[in-house]
């Protein structure tokens, strides 16, 4: 009788922890990764904002010693435009076309 008081609470509590380990310390490892992940993409973003806005600020700094012109700042967002623009068409052309491959398979 003694040896099924012992067993009986085993079994109980090893079958919850299989149950917790299948169920909520899954989900747990889940909600951190994703709020860790959405953490980090907020900040990165952040730092590519304040990357461009130095990047802005110095290139128009720049401008106003060169030329000593009344709208550095405006020259300064054309300038990074166009360069955004040619890298934008130059990784554009060097693109694959899946719809062409896919063609051609068949």
């Amino acid at each position: 009788m003694d040896d099924y008081s012992t067993r009986i609470p085993e079994l109980l509590e090893s079958a919850t922890d299989r149950v917790r380990s299948l169920t909520v310390d899954r989900a747990a490892k889940v909600i951190t990764i994703a709020s860790l992940g959405l953490l980090a993409l907020v900040l990165g973003i952040m730092a590519f904002v304040f990357l461009l806005v130095g990047i802005l600020r110095i290139l128009a700094e720049i401008i106003d010693k060169i030329w000593d012109n009344d709208h550095p700042m405006e020259i300064a967002y054309a300038i990074l435009g166009g360069l955004f623009l040619v890298v934008g068409a130059f990784l554009w052309a060097k693109r694959t076309d899946t719809s062409d491959e896919e063609a051609t398979n068949d």
